[in-house]
């Protein structure tokens, strides 16, 4: 009976651990418009973006290996207001927005081997009038993947994900690839490639306050209607900056301040080929501002 009630406890708090719930919000200033022929103009825009994402586990059974399987509730929502001046005005939309609710699954099928998949199923668009939303402006997205922790500061893996952001259903693999190295005082360092990469470098002053340089691309997108032709909006920017971060109880405080680049707002007909069509950045490199606060259900250990 006790050893039962040691198992339950640990599948209690892996639970808390995997639970966490965060808002933020990035500010990039305004930014001159680069024209279709590289050209500066003095069309400008500005961005605020706030995010909310949580993962709420609603099952966490043993397995045959040291994690849990958990099964959990996943939510992602993103809005956007752009500030545009003058031609930017013109190629830009106000505002963009995304809600994408879904179900996740992690299971160890290795000592060393994680399994990873889920679904989900949301709405994007650059114009949040209920009455204007239609199927066309819903998204699913499936996923799986496979994590190796090859060594205690090293994961590789692969996934495969699939969705209709281009109209029709569509495979995309991609690698993963993640070095952590942190201690209770000391040097942090962090890179991760994946579909939410991030590149770090820190000091770690104590078991409440840390300071790191961040590098963090991101990548947000919607769909809209133009002229009766589908369309895909894409808002990519990658930020770098010093990062403070206070931990009180279950809170995790940070702050960004620094700079953002190659800031690309495009909107690409909405077709599989124009799946890797980027282009150039449309905007002059400028500072960046973000506040985040997340809250862990994790119980700190005394």
């Amino acid at each position: 009976m006790r050893k039962k009630w040691i198992i339950i406890a640990a599948l209690i708090q892996t639970a808390y651990a995997f639970a966490q719930i965060e808002l933020r919000s990035e500010y990039l200033p305004q930014q001159k418009y680069i024209d279709d022929n590289k050209d500066k103009t003095e069309g400008k825009s500005s961005a605020l973006t706030t995010t909310l994402t949580a993962t709420i586990p609603v099952s966490v059974k043993p397995s045959g290996y040291q994690q849990p399987s958990i099964w959990a509730a996943t939510l992602n929502a993103s809005y956007t207001s752009f500030s545009n001046d003058g031609i930017a005005a013109e190629a830009l939309p106000k505002e963009m927005g995304s809600a994408d609710l879904g179900v996740m699954y992690m299971t160890p099928i290795h000592e060393k081997l994680m399994f990873i998949g889920g679904a989900s199923a949301g709405v994007y668009s650059t114009n949040l009038d209920v009455k204007k939303l239609g199927m066309e402006n819903i998204v699913v997205n499936v996923y799986s993947s496979f994590i190796w922790q090859l060594r205690p500061k090293i994961k590789l893996g692969v996934a495969l994900i699939g969705n209709n952001a281009f109209d029709k259903p569509m495979l995309i693999p991609m690698p993963y690839f993640q070095y952590h190295s942190e201690k209770a005082r000391g040097m942090e360092y962090h890179a991760e490639l994946s579909y939410n990469p991030k590149f770090s470098v820190g000091y770690r002053f104590n078991e409440a306050f840390a300071l790191r340089i961040v590098n963090r691309p991101k990548f947000f997108f919607s769909l809209a209607k133009i002229d009766g032709q589908k369309k895909y909006f894409d808002h990519h920017f990658v930020s770098l900056g010093m990062e403070p971060e206070y931990t009180f109880n279950n809170w995790t405080v940070n702050g960004m301040f620094g700079a953002n680049f190659g800031r690309t707002d495009r909107y690409r007909d909405r077709e599989p080929s124009n799946f890797l069509k980027w282009g150039n950045a449309t905007f002059d490199p400028s500072f960046y501002i973000s506040a985040g606060i997340k809250y862990n259900f994790a119980k700190k250990q005394k």
